[in-house]
């Protein structure tokens, strides 16, 4: 009776012993496959870096394209684009005519027409109530030149317009006084074209600047320039006539 309680103990030891070695060495196996798990990621993290460290070294642009390929991938794909003869190149194309509108006689401004997708138009807006759209005639052609670069994060781009208006005129004076500093939608044209752009919203409004008024040897006029700190460029105006207030 005694020999066989004795050997029923032996047994269930062993079993215990089994049991425990069974589970040392799952747990070792686990431990030793997520050592090899971490391992490789650190090797797959360095082999990035040292990728990125020669780009760097090599070709600072191929590093900085390297780090937005994933965002140029989502990008809209680039169209063919022809050459064109020199009647479309030539300059000094801007009408004499353009309508400076200050922010403030939008009607609605939080509601500007933004152009569809695909488009490059927008639609009409209006003035608010009363207000007549002001057009100023410049004495040479006004010029706009809109330029970007690539800074250390993203792309700067600034929109210039410039434009002389002849005359030592007390209506100048006047309009340099009252809106230097100001907010302006600006509308143009070419010369023997219908269609009018636009250049400036509400929400990133072309400034007025600086101006400069001389009265010297060199002339009586006054020089205007309006900037605005924006990549986007010029739009078209879908009517064929300025705006006019809203009724």
């Amino acid at each position: 009776m005694h020999l066989g309680r004795r050997i029923l103990f032996v047994l269930k030891r062993e079993i215990m012993k089994q049991n425990i070695m069974s589970k040392s060495a799952t747990r070792r196996i686990l431990q030793y496959e997520n050592h090899r798990g971490r391992q490789l990621l650190m090797v797959v993290l360095g082999l990035f870096a040292i990728i990125a460290f020669l780009l760097g070294w090599c070709e600072p642009a191929s590093a900085a394209g390297y780090g937005s390929a994933l965002g140029l991938a989502a990008m809209t794909g680039i169209a063919s684009i022809s050459d064109v003869s020199d009647k479309e190149t030539h300059g000094n194309e801007i009408g004499y005519f353009v309508a400076l509108i200050p922010v403030a006689m939008i009607n609605d401004p939080m509601n500007f027409p933004q152009p569809e997708a695909g488009s490059r138009a927008i639609a009409a807006f209006q003035l608010k109530t009363g207000e007549t759209c002001p057009v100023f005639e410049a004495h040479t052609i006004p010029t706009l030149v809109s330029t970007s670069e690539k800074g250390d994060v993203t792309t700067n781009g600034t929109n210039t317009f410039t434009m002389i208006m002849g005359g030592d005129r007390d209506v100048l004076h006047t309009f340099v006084e009252e809106f230097a500093g100001c907010k302006f939608v600006i509308m143009y044209k070419h010369i023997k074209d219908s269609v009018w752009y636009v250049i400036g919203e509400p929400e990133r409004p072309m400034i007025l600047n600086s101006t400069e008024t001389k009265d010297d040897a060199d002339g009586r006029y006054t020089t205007l320039t309006f900037t605005r700190n924006s990549v986007y460029l010029p739009l078209k105006y879908t009517p064929t006539t300025l705006p006019v207030a809203a009724t």
